[in-house]
């Protein structure tokens, strides 16, 4: 066993290793790319960075709009050049501020009929607030990816290290029944 004859290659060793950053880096890209046309500037003028300055009344109105399922102001609401479809129902209320992270803030509804919960994420983005919806563009950047992609990354190191493992395993007892009885090395 020496340099010049290595029993794993370190193409194998540094893809195992590398591929989970690499592609959480390319998710990240994807992430920022999709955000640099996610919204829709029309929804970034005076009068909407004055209707939506607080997540408060962002909320408020969100409440409206999840009542009446109104598309325009669900659409005004969002920001978005496609805006996402929300549950909607007349006896859906706000029932209180959620959560609140650096980028976040989440409020939670309550549907009175069905009893069914639905938090909604709001983001300050170019001056105003917007209802997120979750879609990957917010996994990705609220942090929820670490819950999937953690777990992925380490069975893949997992899989990827037994799978090395064995090889080596494979390997050495080759060359070592090539030295004990004169064979070709494996």
């Amino acid at each position: 066993m020496s340099w010049r004859n290595p029993v794993v290659s370190w193409r194998a060793i540094l893809f195992v290793v590398f591929t989970p950053p690499v592609v959480l880096g390319m998710l990240f890209l994807a992430a920022w790319l999709y955000g640099l046309v996610r919204y829709d500037p029309a929804y970034f003028t005076e009068p909407y960075l004055s209707r939506y300055e607080t997540p408060g009344g962002t909320a408020r109105a969100l409440e409206q709009a999840l009542q009446t399922n109104d598309p325009i102001l669900l659409s005004e609401l969002q920001g978005l050049r496609r805006p996402a479809k929300f549950v909607t129902s007349p006896s859906m209320i706000f029932v209180m501020l959620l959560d609140r992270t650096d980028r976040y803030t989440t409020y939670l509804y309550f549907d009175m009929q069905t009893y069914e919960r639905y938090p909604h994420y709001l983001e300050k983005v170019n001056g105003r607030w917007v209802v997120s919806p979750p879609d990957f563009y917010y996994y990705m950047r609220s942090g929820r990816w670490v819950v999937v992609f953690t777990p992925l990354a380490i069975v893949w190191w997992l899989l990827g290290g037994i799978a090395l493992g064995i090889v080596i395993v494979i390997r050495v007892s080759d060359r070592f029944r090539a030295k004990l009885y004169g064979g070709p090395e494996g």
